[in-house]
């Protein structure tokens, strides 16, 4: 633990790397100024899909919210000075889930029913079904 606190001291950016100057004719080391050219980068060593640099904010932000950490937190960490900045953030975040989760559930991608639900539910429309049949 007291290597990353050392770590986060000695460089405040996240994504860092030493670089040669031409300028100065030295070695630097400084923030990556092209998000663009890092994230093609980290996710081809990944072996992801590229995406954008904006998506790790939202992905960061709704792990924090879905573990309960308080917003005063979360907008600190994303550097919001308003704290409604972050609520409509978090918002648009639940929102999109929901959607997400309805359009999964409609392709049959999640099951919600619990195994005692999916009987109850076969059940009753054994019953229909003969209910049908017999009248």
């Amino acid at each position: 633990m007291e290597k990353a606190a050392s770590r986060i001291d000695k460089h405040p950016w996240v994504f860092w790397h030493r670089y040669f100057s031409r300028k100065s004719d030295c070695w630097k080391e400084g923030p990556f100024k092209n998000r663009k050219r890092i994230m093609k980068t980290l996710c081809a060593k990944a072996g992801v899909q590229y995406f954008r640099y904006h998506a790790l904010r939202h992905a960061g932000a709704s792990l924090m919210d879905n573990i309960n950490t308080p917003i005063g937190t979360i907008q600190k960490i994303l550097g919001h000075e308003n704290r409604r900045t972050t609520e409509i953030y978090l918002h648009s975040l639940t929102k999109l889930r929901s959607r997400q989760y309805a359009i999964m559930r409609l392709q049959g991608k999640i099951h919600t029913r619990s195994l005692t639900q999916q009987k109850r539910h076969s059940t009753r429309l054994r019953a229909k079904c003969l209910k049908l049949l017999v009248h």
